[in-house]
């Protein structure tokens, strides 16, 4: 049997409270985009850190591979490295350096993204004896 609606209106939602509660689950949505854009662009970040973290290691294993007598002093810069070709690598030998007989090596990448400008730096020192 169907129950008629009382005279009160309880018998179920308005439109009013209907667009509030829509106007309510749209805000919590966009906040919700808003913080997936974040936490997109961070992952593009840790991404390319990484990887520039690689180009790093990969100069600096090189240059421990390498005969001491080998390794000149003097900077070098090298451009369009890794993927998409938009990290810049210098690499810096300096002699005697923090004692004699030995090389201080400092490698640095550098890149740019919608974020703006990034570096990141290690150093190493080697030695002559070892």
């Amino acid at each position: 049997m169907i129950k008629a609606m009382d005279k009160t209106g309880d018998g179920g939602f308005t439109l009013l409270e209907m667009l509030i509660a829509i106007t309510i689950l749209a805000v919590g949505l966009l906040g919700m985009a808003g913080l997936q854009a974040t936490a997109i662009k961070g992952n593009g970040f840790g991404i390319r850190n990484t990887e520039a973290t690689a180009l790093i290691e990969d100069k600096i294993e090189g240059y421990k591979n390498t005969p001491y007598a080998s390794i000149s002093a003097g900077e070098t810069t090298e451009s369009n490295l890794g993927s998409g070709r938009i990290f810049t690598r210098v690499n810096t030998v300096q002699d005697n350096t923090p004692a004699t007989d030995m090389k201080t090596i400092t490698v640095q990448v550098s890149w740019t993204d919608l974020m703006g400008t990034h570096t990141v730096s290690f150093r190493t020192v080697v030695s002559e004896n070892g």
